[in-house]
């Protein structure tokens, strides 16, 4: 028997400030542009209130005057009206982006030793260098105290070394160290302190150099153990909209494999994410630091714009740069190379989303500067960006679960490594992003009412209703006061309160409900679902951040149907009984809200997506700094 749950709505997240970035395809105007007319490719309001905007030839007017943003289109007639299609209450976090704050590190060296210094010369080696002062690889502390540990309880002999040269097992963990940019690190964070190169001459001669080296070459080792098994940053030191716990590796569970297996490198290795997705990102760094090092491109001269559908001599040009970077650009067999074709047009503007510039499909003079700029250059960082996030991931996400990559605006069900189902999804807008963050999608909610929030009443509605007592009651809205009982809206005086309204405002299911047919819970405290809209018209957008946290969802009876296991009859019969129902998954269905502005499709081609939330440009940010605090 399906368990029926009676639950409160659940809320979200609303608006702050935004910041500047400007992106066209022609010639701007004499005026700056924001970063939000920039992401959706849309001109200034006139006034701060609103005003009239061009977004893709719909009206989007609704979505700039009220707050949550939003309009629904009744399903029996063209007429637009206002409605509360994006029901997240609570104000946003800005963009959230943070200054990047390095974990304090300690050396490996002055430290306090509990225990006798040793007899033997390879042991008391390297008890003098960790008791004495000098230069040393800095770990966390976590790391000191584990090698430390294990040091003294082994009575203080070396890891890595044998009859005091470097083993076998540790040269294959120093070379793996130094190829750690194969696997988008940087491999100086790990370079022991003696060495001034991973290809400098080992000081062999000295015992006391060598004690060092195979200290710091510990420590570099569990410094990479933790960055391959959960990542080189704590996310939530990076955004504010982060809530990411990553899968660290503790250094005792590490150093207990690393200081006896002799397959110490291969393990170090296997830390890494075994997703597909990381592979392939790994592939596509080595292919674009190929390029970097193999004959240039001569720069595609200038001209003017090509419109899809246009021919130009340049445009063989072009498609070869558009190939040189991974694109699908060969022109089809026995076509004219000199026509900018529809398929050309669509791999032109896959390019202009990854290059961060308007997606116009048009061959202009943005477009133009960003090939002959190149982007191979962006799209490395991207990459090194992306198999991060990755690695803030379990390593098991699941054998059934949801993924929804937010800069892809795409949702997608994954089944035993396959995707299964996918559908277009709205996001958080800039200013009131979608948290990152995973948790388990336990209901299914048909036919949702929609308690409206304090907040919202306050700030949305109550300044409408001094103006209009009886606007709640003609959208259908039903208003309870402190006893519970339902009254008209227009009887009530709202010109008497302020920020506490004592009314509820209660929206009940139906075709106009801001939460649409069908809402999808996960139970998290940032108070994030998917849902329905009536909204439908803005899922035609290519940029798709409109909401104030939440995921709205283009299919939600496909996504029903399949995350419950039902076929498309059923969903429809719970739709159409119009009663709200909740419906508790048999089995709980891991949800991933994540961001990754690279991710390859179903062929293994790498795809590129605007870093919509500024997230590359804060890590590329904390990259440096952490360089500089490691050294």
């Amino acid at each position: 028997m399906r368990a029926r749950v009676s639950l409160g709505v659940l809320a979200g997240l609303a608006a702050l400030a935004v910041s500047g970035l400007a992106a066209a395809e022609t010639p701007a105007p004499k005026r700056s542009s924001g970063f939000l007319e920039n992401l959706f490719g849309g001109e200034r309001a006139s006034n701060p209130d609103g005003g009239t905007a061009k977004r893709r030839q719909i009206n989007r007017r609704a979505e700039r005057d009220s707050l949550f943003g939003a309009f629904s289109r009744d399903r029996r007639t063209p007429r637009v009206v206002v409605s509360d299609a994006d029901p997240e209450p609570d104000p946003g976090l800005g963009m959230g982006n943070l200054t990047y704050v390095p974990p304090k590190l300690v050396g490996l060296s002055g430290l306090t030793l509990g225990a006798p210094r040793p007899m033997g010369a390879a042991e008391a080696a390297i008890y003098d260098a960790l008791a004495g002062e000098g230069a040393s690889l800095r770990v966390l502390p976590a790391a000191r105290d584990a090698l430390l540990a294990h040091y003294a309880a082994q009575g203080f002999k070396p890891v890595w070394l044998k009859d005091g040269k470097l083993s076998e097992r540790g040269a294959a963990v120093l070379a793996l160290l130094a190829a750690a940019d194969q696997d988008g690190l940087d491999p100086r964070t790990y370079l022991p302190s003696g060495l001034e190169a991973y290809t400098a001459r080992l000081p062999e001669h000295d015992p006391a150099a060598m004690a060092r080296l195979d200290i710091d070459l510990s420590g570099a080792a569990l410094r990479y153990a933790r960055d391959a098994s959960g990542g080189q940053f704590d996310p939530r030191g990076l955004s504010r909209y982060n809530d990411i716990d990553p899968p660290w590796i503790a250094p005792g569970e590490a150093l207990k494999v690393i200081a006896w297996s002799p397959y110490a490198a291969d393990y170090l290795k296997s830390l890494q994410p075994s997703h597909p997705a990381y592979a392939a990102m790994k592939t596509a760094l080595a292919e674009l630091r190929a390029r970097e090092t193999g004959p240039g491109f001569a720069p595609i001269p200038a001209g003017p714009v090509v419109k899809p559908g246009g021919i130009d001599p340049r445009i063989p040009a072009l498609r070869a740069r558009l190939t040189s970077l991974g694109y699908e650009a060969e022109p089809p067999f026995g076509s004219d190379p000199a026509l900018l074709d529809e398929p050309l047009s669509e791999e032109l503007r896959r390019f202009q989303q990854a290059a961060g510039i308007k997606m116009t499909g048009a061959f202009g003079p943005q477009t133009l500067g960003a090939l002959n700029k190149g982007s191979s250059a962006s799209n490395i960082d991207r990459l090194r960006d992306n198999m991060e996030r990755l690695r803030w991931l379990p390593r098991e996400l699941g054998r059934k679960y949801v993924f929804v990559n937010q800069p892809a605006f795409e949702a997608k069900v994954i089944e035993d490594g396959r995707q299964v189902w996918a559908t277009r999804v709205i996001v958080g807008k800039p200013n009131t992003q979608t948290v990152s963050f995973h948790d388990e999608m336990e209901l299914v909610v048909f036919n949702p009412s929609w308690g409206v929030p304090p907040s919202i009443i306050a700030g949305e509605y109550l300044p409408k209703l001094r103006r209009d007592p009886a606007y709640l009651d003609r959208m259908g809205f039903k208003v309870v006061n402190q006893q519970g009982k339902v009254v008209p809206s227009r009887s009530v005086n709202w010109a008497a309160y302020g920020r506490k309204v004592p009314y509820g405002i209660h929206q009940p299911p139906g075709e106009k409900n801001a939460l649409g047919e069908v809402k999808f819970l996960f139970p998290n405290r940032h108070n994030i679902y998917m849902h329905d809209t009536p909204a439908r018209e803005l899922f035609e957008d290519e940029v798709r951040a409109f909401s104030h946290g939440c995921v709205r969802v283009q299919n939600p009876r496909e996504f029903a149907a399949v995350v419950l296991g039902w076929n498309a009859g059923e969903v429809a019969a719970h739709i159409a009984s119009k009663g709200s129902e909740t419906i508790k998954l048999k089995t709980k269905l891991p949800v991933y809200i994540a961001y990754f502005t690279a991710w390859p499709d179903s062929a293994g081609n790498m795809r590129y997506f605007n870093d919509i939330y500024g997230r590359d440009k804060a890590m590329e940010t904390a990259r440096s700094a952490t360089v500089v605090a490691q050294n």
